[in-house]
């Protein structure tokens, strides 16, 4: 009884019978007024009366002149026929209308009875052929339905039979171009998805094991010998390794949290914020950065996100970069950030792959030169969130690498260039970075900025700061 097919065949008889009552009806009411118009014409018999006696029109026999004077009288049988077509036709009753001579009682009766008998006739064959048709109609949605749903049960068997261990598969698309096939095709986009969300959930929870394994092993190894041999461990050297140790998985369970809030949280709560302030706050506390930006470029979003975009972005170039990074910043309808650094650059095959979680080429393996693996991915999440984008391109002019981040403005902005600043360092000179002065020369340390508390806390927690103790 909850088949849809039997709904849908039962929804489709019932109406068309309807319709075909209603219609057979009326058809029958015509037919019984046309029947019952024929039997009175044909019964009507006209007469020539005098004051003592009628003369049929119709004998062929000559009639006198009569000596008084004539009038003209008519004699018609109407029967009153039933639409029920079951009636008997000898029980027809009938009316004898007319100032004419009665017509004898058998003939009337048998005129009445061939008019019922017309009547039953046509009756039971108009209900035989509007049962057939009702039958038809009935036969043709079943059919129908059947073939339009099967291959929908088809679907939703092989769709019962997928689950965690075997998300490869997919349901089966008719070839028309109907709904039906839409459907399938859009069941198996869904299903890619999800197959890629857990493929890369999966990666995503090894990588961080891995990742978060190898500081865990160095610092226990680390604790373990030195608590073996106490009086021969140099407690400060440990402390200061441990330490190192500590602040590494601080920052990987960081981007690990913060990674989660981006894929979670949707940005429904934007301010507007003056880019061209960020990019310059966030270039004044680096080296080696050249800036070209436009002024009061504004672009809605959150102030910490976008300053972690491009604190990533500078972080990978700094790490790269032989001499030199620029940042350019443009306005418009759409803001465009662009970092170009003139380091090794990324080979072309390896620069959408460089956006994905935990990838590191093998120039920045080491624990040393390289992180985890998280600013570029947490950098484009932040992007994508706020509507933009940011690709790996060449750098023109430059040997390396040039990342360009756009995101939408939805206000047309009057773009007036300004260099902004120009940090140069030799090889002898000393920085301030992210709060510890560390050299210039050779390779840079991994700088990490550090925003001001209360937009890291923001950041991370949201409204729920941490209580201190």
């Amino acid at each position: 009884m909850r088949s849809l097919q039997f709904k849908v065949t039962a929804l489709a008889t019932v109406i068309t019978a309807l319709l075909i009552a209603l219609a057979g009806s009326l058809m029958l009411v015509a037919q019984r007024d046309q029947i019952a118009a024929q039997t009175a014409d044909s019964s009507r018999r006209h007469y020539m009366c005098s004051v003592v006696v009628c003369v049929p029109l119709h004998t062929r026999t000559p009639a006198t002149t009569p000596v008084s004077p004539v009038h003209y009288a008519s004699t018609e049988i109407r029967p009153k026929l039933s639409l029920w077509p079951l009636s008997d036709p000898a029980g027809t009753p009938y009316q004898v209308v007319g100032e004419g001579p009665e017509p004898v009682a058998e003939n009337a009766r048998s005129i009445a009875s061939r008019a019922q008998d017309e009547l039953n006739r046509a009756t039971l064959t108009l209900l035989s052929v509007l049962a057939a048709v009702t039958a038809l109609v009935s036969i043709t949605v079943l059919a129908t339905t059947v073939r339009v749903l099967r291959p929908m049960e088809v679907m939703r068997a092989e769709l019962a039979e997928i689950n965690e261990h075997n998300l490869t598969r997919r349901v089966p698309v008719p070839s028309a171009d109907n709904e039906i096939a839409r459907l399938g095709a859009t069941l198996n986009e869904t299903l890619d998805r999800v197959h890629r969300g857990v493929e890369d959930t999966r990666r995503f929870v090894a990588d961080a094991s891995h990742e978060l394994r190898s500081p865990l092993a160095a610092l226990r190894a680390e604790l373990e010998i030195a608590l073996s041999h106490p009086h021969m461990a140099d407690w400060p050297t440990v402390v200061k390794a441990a330490l190192e140790d500590a602040e590494r998985l601080q920052e990987l369970t960081t981007d690990l949290l913060l990674l989660a809030r981006l894929d979670a949280d949707a940005l429904d709560k934007q301010d507007t914020v003056d880019l061209s302030a960020v990019v310059a706050r966030e270039v004044s506390r680096r080296a080696m950065v050249t800036l070209e930006a436009d002024e009061h470029v504004l672009v809605p979003g959150r102030r910490a996100q976008l300053s972690r975009l491009l604190g990533n972005l500078l972080d990978n170039a700094e790490r790269h970069a032989g001499t030199a990074v620029v940042v350019r910043l443009r306005g418009g309808t759409t803001a465009t950030l662009e970092v170009i650094d003139d380091g090794p650059g990324i080979p072309e095959a390896d620069r959408e792959r460089v956006f994905d979680r935990f990838t590191r080429l093998d120039e920045a393996r080491t624990r040393a030169a390289g992180g985890a693996g998280l600013g570029l991915a947490i950098a484009r999440r932040i992007a994508t969130r706020h509507q933009g984008t940011l690709e790996a391109t060449d750098a023109e002019g430059f040997r390396g690498i040039r990342f360009v981040a756009t995101i939408p403005t939805g206000i047309p902005q009057q773009r007036t260039a300004a260099i902004l600043a120009q940090q140069r360092v030799g090889d002898e000179v000393w920085q301030f970075l992210n709060g510890s002065i560390v050299p210039a020369h050779g390779h840079i340390p991994e700088p990490r900025p550090a925003p001001a508390p209360e937009l890291d806390w923001n950041l991370i927690f949201g409204e729920h700061r941490p209580v201190s103790t």
